[in-house]
């Protein structure tokens, strides 16, 4: 009797260039990497109603999402050899895994909320990505951050990275590309 094994992989597998000196990218998903905008609900001070979210992290509301234009530049820094790195102040749950593996957003480490933290967003991420600018390791690589929402691009700018606004993203890079 002779057994067949299969590799069966979630995500499908891409060539991947070997990088001495990788840059470190971290990119934020909603409003960054994916469109989740039919999800998110806001108080009357503009801030996400965290309870009405997770209400709303269903598999039929996490399928309806898209993906953003920031998403072919992730695949290139990861094709590329850099690290990439998902940072979310969303808790993740079995069915935003799928959604990420099904869409191929590849990643070396993925960082998000701990179940019933109420943390706010802007020092969550400080806290999480922190050790990226403090261990030996990491810190003298260059770090980009790229995220929507102004508080979190300053908090992380503060640490040292380098931060784009997901939002002007596809402005700055139609300029890049045209000068």
């Amino acid at each position: 009797m002779t057994r067949t094994i299969r590799n069966i992989t979630k995500t499908r597998q891409c060539e991947r260039f070997y990088n001495l000196n990788p840059r470190i990218c971290i990119y934020d998903l909603d409003g960054t990497i994916i469109d989740s905008s039919h999800r998110a609900t806001h108080d009357s001070n503009g801030n996400i109603d965290l309870n009405g979210w997770k209400e709303k992290s269903t598999k039929e509301f996490i399928f309806k999402d898209s993906l953003l234009p920031l998403y072919c530049q992730l695949q290139e820094d990861y094709k590329n050899g850099d690290m990439v790195v998902l940072c979310t102040a969303r808790e993740l749950s079995k069915w935003d895994y799928e959604y990420i593996n099904m869409h191929n957003i590849y990643y070396d480490r993925i960082i998000s909320r701990p179940k019933g933290n109420n943390t706010i967003d802007c020092d969550l991420k400080k806290s999480q990505l922190r050790y990226l600018f403090n261990l030996p390791q990491y810190k003298n690589h260059l770090k980009i951050f790229y995220d929507d929402n102004p508080s979190n691009l300053s908090s992380i700018g503060s640490l040292g990275a380098t931060v784009i606004d997901a939002r002007n993203y596809q402005t700055i890079k139609e300029n890049y590309i045209n000068y």
